[in-house]
Parts: structure tokens; C-alpha cells; sequence
């Protein structure tokens, strides 16, 4: 946290400097230090911040992957199918294990502790990997079991209990 912090303020000094160097080269400042600035002084100071704003988002998403890891310590692994029979009836265990398998390509953790009650954004921290990443897990839903989920829906699944649900519910009314 204090690394991310860190990089987070040299960043920030970064872009001012470049910013500062940009306006000595192009002569938008007067300077009474003598000193000719070259352009590539600011492009430099860039590139540098760049850097730091890349590595911060790096650590934040390490720290985000480490705070799921810690909140499903000491759960059992569970593969996909014994994920879906252990939790969910007969009739929704194959479309859990499938949803599951969806969900793994959209959070950047092992999904093989989770549980059907675990919420999406406050336990999962799937806004922290990804801003799209919920977005992308509808439309991948949708494509997979030949429905179509509407926003308002897709806003008041904050479980994955609460997916399998609605996915079960879908696939049934499609299938009638």
C-alpha cells in the first residue's frame, strides 16, 4: 500500500515536471536561469510517469487479489462440478459449474474456494481487476446459455448464487 502510494506521488511530480519542462522548451515560461531546456527533457519526465502509474496499477491488483485469497482461506477446493453438486440442486448444478468456468476467465484469482453467496464487488473485487469485467461476464452469459439479460437484471445479481438463478430461470423459460 505504501509502495503503491509511493509511486502514485511520483507520478504526479513526474507529470508536473514534464509539464514544467515543456513549457520552459516551448519559451511559454520566461526563464532567467540561462539554461535552454530541450523538449525531450518533458517527454522524458513522461515516459518516467508513465512508468509509475503502470507499476501502481500493478501493485493495486496484486493487493486486490491478495484480499479475495485471504477471504476465502480455509474454504475447501472445489473443482467446477463438485462446485455446482455441493451447493446447488440437480437441476442447476451443470449450469453453476459452466458459470463458474465463465466467471474464472473474468477475475484474476482462483475461483475453486469460492461459494454461491460470495458477492461480486465486495468479495470477489471484480471492480478492482477490471472495470469491465461484469460487462464482459454478461454479454460471455449470454452468449453461452442463448439468452438475454437485461441491465436492470444484471444490476441486482450481486451474488453468484443470484446468476445461477436468474440463468436457471432464463434457460427454462427459453426451453418452454
Amino acid at each position: 500500500m505504501k509502495r503503491q502510494l509511493l509511486l502514485n506521488i511520483a507520478q504526479i511530480v513526474l507529470i508536473l515536471l514534464g509539464v514544467t519542462f515543456f513549457l520552459l522548451s516551448s519559451g511559454k515560461i520566461a526563464t532567467n536561469l540561462g539554461w535552454s531546456f530541450p523538449w525531450y527533457f518533458s517527454v522524458i519526465f513522461f515516459a518516467f510517469a508513465i512508468i509509475c502509474g503502470f507499476y501502481a496499477h500493478k501493485l493495486a491488483d496484486e493487493a486486490a487479489r491478495q484480499r479475495v485469497l485471504s477471504y476465502m482461506a480455509g474454504r475447501p477446493a472445489l473443482s467446477e462440478k463438485e462446485f455446482g453438486e455441493k451447493y446447488f440442486p440437480s437441476d442447476r448444478a451443470e449450469i453453476a459449474a459452466r458459470l463458474r468456468i465463465i466467471l474464472a476467465r473474468h477475475v484474476n484469482v482462483g475461483l475453486s474456494q469460492m461459494q454461491p453467496t460470495d458477492r461480486f464487488i465486495e468479495d470477489l473485487r471484480m471492480d478492482d481487476f477490471d472495470s469491465m469485467s461484469t460487462v464482459e461476464y454478461v454479454i460471455e452469459i449470454e452468449k453461452e446459455f442463448g439468452i438475454k439479460i437485461p441491465d436492470s437484471a444484471a444490476e441486482k445479481m450481486t451474488t453468484f448464487q443470484d446468476v445461477v438463478d436468474y440463468v436457471s430461470e432464463a434457460v427454462k423459460f427459453k426451453a418452454s
